[in-house]
């Protein structure tokens, strides 16, 4: 595989010795293309390494690559292919993306953010560069821009569950709950069967006090007598204590394999009450 052979980790290349030779790089990356849009990933990262062989400084198969071992959660490969794509072209819009995502991942965030900035200054367009970027400003607190960063990603016309779900917790964090929970139940009108969406929006519900509606979101991700627990354990958090023991009893009274966990809570919040002696 020449010079480039470290950035393979597929089976072995023999296993395509007898495949066709290409006149060009153009080719090698046409044919990597065919073979990744068929799911054959060993046969898309031998065809963009022929490429490198034929083009060294080609760095879009350098991305590609980068791409390819990223899905696999191989990141030392990916993050060497995208640092060799960008060496080539500091302007690789998918090498910087992918790099920024990668090093989000790593919590390099000072990195990750300078990599996905100039990639959205390229092109704002950029929808997964634009919710990474959300989500490093949802870590630094910095709510109005992160949802900032989420909706332009939407009006990139990359809408999905998950980046519904992240803009309607940076509401959540920044004090919105109305507007929160708009946006998990778009998430869900999307994605019925997305856990995450669920959960959140049951949280927003406790915090408002729609009790019987958190129960509900819940129980569609959890039995029962676990959305009773996990929503007294929030209304304990909040110091809704009297409250939280009600919802605590019920998830004994429902599931007694679940008896342990809600005793414990319900003796949590007798402490809290000064209702119990400390052991």
């Amino acid at each position: 595989m020449g010079a480039f052979a470290s950035l393979y980790d597929g089976k072995s290349d023999v296993a395509f010795a007898t495949l066709f030779p290409v006149a060009s790089a153009t080719e090698a990356i046409q044919r990597g293309d065919l073979a990744l849009s068929q799911g054959d990933m060993d046969r898309a990262l031998f065809e963009y390494i022929r490429a490198l062989d034929m083009d060294p400084k080609n760095a879009d198969a350098l991305y590609k690559i980068g791409l390819i071992h990223s899905a696999r959660g191989n990141i030392p490969l990916a993050e060497m292919a995208y640092r060799w794509s960008l060496q080539e072209d500091p302007n690789n819009l998918g090498s910087l993306t992918g790099l920024g995502v990668l090093l989000l991942k790593k919590r390099e965030y000072a990195e990750s953010r300078g990599h996905l900035e100039k990639a959205v200054g390229i092109d704002a367009r950029i929808a997964p560069a634009q919710n990474a970027l959300g989500v490093i400003s949802d870590l630094d607190r910095d709510y109005d821009r992160a949802q900032r960063h989420y909706s332009m990603a939407i009006e990139a016309g990359a809408a999905s569950a998950s980046l519904m779900n992240n803009l309607g917790y940076s509401r959540y964090l920044g004090g919105n709950l109305k507007g929160a929970a708009t946006a998990f139940r778009e998430a869900l009108l999307m994605d019925p069967n997305y856990e995450l969406a669920w959960r959140n929006l049951a949280l927003v519900y406790t915090r408002q006090g729609r009790y019987d509606e958190a129960i509900e979101a819940l129980t569609k991700v959890q039995d029962e007598a676990k959305a009773y627990n996990d929503v007294g354990y929030l209304l304990m958090v909040d110091g809704k204590l009297d409250k939280a023991r009600g919802y605590f009893d019920e998830a004994k009274r429902l599931s007694p394999s679940f008896y342990a966990l809600a005793d414990t809570n319900s003796r949590r919040v007798e402490l809290m009450q000064g209702h119990a002696a400390s052991p």
